[in-house]
């Protein structure tokens, strides 16, 4: 087996073998040149692919069918000190669903690429529920995946608490998967001043399946800051204590951004204001949802960092930079949007919906005696989740650091990237601050090198500062600026 050297990014191969369908096993290192790993809060499940350079006839001895499965354990130690050393290990076992970019690049070899999942992706998709469903929507889950899916309690990571609302469901012959799909788009947390409908479902390489909301993820902060360091872009070290505070696997390798806003996307996403009309057609009435960006804001819910991404109503800042236009004879349509400011623009995404005491609704709460009560009047829920799913996508960063296995999405981080005029190295403080949310991560494995790397895509909700306060241009000189 390979075996690390403790390198920024160093780790060893524990096992990597391969078991098919007829029980055989065998050992994939030697073959193997390449693995990455895939987890994401918006996937139940953790993924990857390994890349092989065959020269013993894997696919054709051992015949493969996309039934085998893969199990790869890789350890990573803090440090030489043995004694002290603590270790971090990815130990899964995933299902082989396929084998793609088959090639012969030599006379006696062939290159492809092996995609796995875990297994229970298989088993979630092909399982049907046909029964009644009661309690909290979190009890309902948990109902399912123990009961009906061979889920194993200590499985579970983290399982946050939704609203105790007693509902009752039945479930019309859906899979699990879609069964799932259905309690975590529409479960609320029993934290009462969270964002609604956050709730997430999703399976750690370090860890288990964890469900939990956004809300519970911004206090899971990572205790080690990262670090963009440019002259440190290698893995190259005799640094001991790689994982501390500065140490080289806290180094930020690489980093971009595919966008640093996109307010026109946001807009018609309903990230900062969308409607959902309410019909009963029992008596006939209809009635608006809004969702207001402003106004969940400032509920109180834990944020990444706290301010709102943009400015959504403050008419004194719009006035001023349509005065300026003026100044300049230039066609003043920044007025326009104080009248119909980002939040308040409720027509630009608009659902729809029915209700009615007189009809069954998946969603009604039940009494504690099962009495069927009748329909409620809905809330902005659906709205606020699709308005965080959009605001997760406009602020975006992904840096990639040294292979560590302790790290997880769901994982507040702190980034220390400097600004390009900083000189002595420094942060400034402005809008792009520290504080991210890890929302996907990939880690890729080199055999050969025993070294690894990861890719960490992470999102922010709100800044740490308002942005009228960010620092800027001098409040006293408004005059247009030369760069």
């Amino acid at each position: 087996m390979a075996q690390g050297n403790f390198t920024a990014g160093g780790f060893s191969i524990e096992a990597l073998t391969i078991i098919n369908q007829h029980g055989e096993t065998v050992v994939v290192d030697a073959v193997c040149i390449g693995i990455t790993l895939y987890e994401s809060i918006f996937s139940k499940f953790c993924s990857g692919q390994a890349s092989f350079i065959d020269g013993v006839g894997l696919l054709k001895n051992y015949r493969f069918t996309g039934q085998e499965f893969i199990r790869i354990s890789v350890k990573q130690k803090e440090g030489f000190d043995e004694e002290a050393a603590k270790e971090f290990t990815i130990d899964k076992t995933f299902r082989i669903y396929k084998v793609e970019n088959t090639q012969r690049p030599k006379e006696s070899t062939m290159s492809y690429v092996v995609k796995f999942v875990d297994p229970r992706q298989f088993y979630v998709n092909k399982k049907r529920l046909s029964r009644v469903f009661r309690g909290s929507k979190g009890q309902m889950l948990q109902d399912a995946l123990l009961d009906e899916a061979n889920f194993q309690p200590e499985e579970f990571d983290l399982w946050e608490g939704t609203e105790t609302t007693n509902h009752q469901f039945i479930c019309p012959n859906w899979s699990v998967n879609r069964f799932m799909d259905y309690v975590v788009n529409t479960a609320n947390s029993e934290v009462s001043e969270g964002w609604k409908n956050s709730m997430f479902f999703y399976q750690t390489l370090n860890g288990g399946f964890r469900f939990g909301s956004v809300e519970g993820m911004m206090q899971r902060e990572f205790p080690i800051e990262f670090t963009f360091k440019p002259t440190q872009s290698n893995l190259e070290t005799d640094q001991t204590d790689l994982n501390a505070p500065g140490g080289l696997n806290s180094v930020i390798l690489n980093y971009y951004k595919p966008q640093e806003f996109d307010t026109l996307a946001g807009l018609i996403g309903g990230a900062y204001g969308s409607s959902m009309k309410i019909y009963d057609p029992v008596r006939k009435l209809e009635e608006d949802i809004i969702y207001d960006y402003q106004e969940s804001m400032s509920k109180g819910q834990k944020h990444v960092s706290g301010f709102p991404l943009i400015i959504t109503d403050d008419e004194e800042v719009m006035l001023s930079a349509n005065n300026q236009m003026d100044e300049r004879e230039a066609p003043s349509i920044i007025e326009l949007d104080v009248d119909l400011a980002m939040n308040k623009a409720f027509e630009t995404k608009v659902e729809y919906g029915y209700t009615s005491n007189h009809s069954f609704d998946n969603a009604d709460d039940i009494s504690t005696d099962e009495i069927f009560s009748g329909s409620k009047n809905k809330d902005n829920a659906r709205l606020e989740r699709s308005a965080l799913l959009e605001i997760l996508e406009q602020h975006k960063i992904i840096v990639t650091i040294p292979l560590r296995t302790d790290i997880s999405v769901g994982t507040v981080i702190k980034l220390n990237i400097p600004n390009a005029e900083t000189i002595d190295g420094n942060v400034s403080d402005t809008l792009n601050d520290d504080r991210y949310l890890i929302t996907d991560l990939s880690c890729n494995i080199d055999i050969g090198t025993a070294t690894g790397v990861m890719h960490l895509e992470c999102a922010k909700e709100s800044y740490t500062m308002k942005v009228v306060d960010a620092p800027g241009l001098a409040d006293s000189d408004k005059s247009p600026k030369e760069i």
